[in-house]
């Protein structure tokens, strides 16, 4: 059954009620037409539960706008939804169009810090944010009296005498919830095994990221400093402060003992989102602290890798590797709530 307006209803009630679905809940496609975003192909999604979202099949299939019942939780920074044609991948320059959004793709072959890995010079969180979607689809379909959304594309990354990735991706939402499924699936299709860096850069924004809005991870769960700026403020690393003057970037490495991760982020008034994965396909998580003026923002960003770029993750051992023909899979449910006081 789907729950709509506080009451539960089979596909032929809701079709009695609606001359078409899209009324309350499904997904219209649709593309911007001005400024840096001109050309930016995008689907809106609307649960019927309150959750609204915007997908970016343009960039990377991310996501950009999110609200609950019109109240936003995503961070949207001053560049807007960049076309990627705007896109400098040298050095530091993805940050000339790092949107922000709920979520943002990060990989394949590189994600975290710029650096050079032997003969590769590479950017800041690769290439994903700004690889234009293939075979871009959006829909609703039914199965019983269940109704779900569905929105996917396909993003290559791809280089000659380099590596051949293609990820799949598909975001899910239930008609009446208040939640999402973000699956990706990536294939090697090239003859040689290639780095394998993933991360979900989920962007959180006022007024969830406020003064005194807590993030609450599971029982057990230690965290250790990127740099001197985080071990300053290691002490309160699970509460958010207002924005701040000159505030310098806190990022914080957390060791996580479970295989079923959840984290929420609670706001004072009980405002929350709630972040879901298995340990097994993300086992690193970093928190991005900014706390800066304009530029106000908690990230969550669960990885296969950690964010120092591929050249430490080889030296380190960690780098993960794809084979020939080899498909993994990664997953993180999002689900937005409100607290009963």
């Amino acid at each position: 059954m789907a729950t709509l307006f506080g009451k539960s209803y089979s596909r032929r009630e809701v079709a009695q009620r609606v001359g078409d679905l899209i009324q309350v809940a499904g997904v219209e496609r649709f593309t911007y037409d001005e400024g840096v975003q001109g050309g930016v192909k995008a689907a809106r999604v609307r649960s019927g539960g309150g959750l609204d979202y915007t997908v970016l099949f343009s960039r990377g299939m991310d996501i950009g706008a999110a609200s609950l019942f019109g109240v936003p939780f995503a961070w949207v920074s001053a560049t807007g939804w960049a076309n990627p044609h705007a896109f400098v991948p040298e050095w530091r320059g993805w940050l000339q169009t790092f949107h922000g959004g709920l979520l943002t793709g990060c990989g394949l072959s590189n994600a975290g810090a710029s650096n050079q890995d032997g003969d590769e010079s590479l950017g800041i969180h690769g290439r994903l944010s700004h690889i234009p979607a293939e075979s871009a689809s959006a829909w609703t379909d039914w199965e019983g009296d269940e109704a779900t959304v569905f929105v996917e594309g396909t993003m290559r990354e791809a280089t000659v005498f380099g590596e051949n990735l293609r990820l799949k991706r598909t975001i899910s939402t239930p008609v009446g919830s208040n939640s999402m499924t973000i699956t990706d699936t990536v294939t090697n299709e090239g003859f040689k095994t290639s780095p394998l860096m993933l991360l979900y850069h989920l962007n959180f924004g006022w007024p969830l990221v406020a003064e005194g809005t807590v993030i609450r991870f599971p029982e057990g769960t230690t965290s250790t400093p990127r740099d001197a700026a985080a071990a300053a403020g290691h002490a309160t690393v699970n509460t958010l402060t207002a924005p701040t003057k000159d505030y310098a970037e806190q990022c914080f490495f957390h060791n996580i003992p479970t295989e079923d991760v959840v984290i929420e982020m609670v706001n004072p008034d009980g405002f929350g989102v709630r972040v879901s994965y298995k340990q097994s396909e993300f086992p690193h998580l970093t928190v991005w602290k900014m706390m800066g003026e304009g530029e106000y923002v908690c990230g969550i960003e669960p990885a296969n890798c950690k964010v120092l770029g591929r050249a430490a993750e080889r030296e380190a051992g960690r780098l993960q590797h794809i084979a020939p023909g080899e498909t993994r899979r990664f997953s993180v449910t999002l689900t937005a709530f409100i607290e009963e006081k």
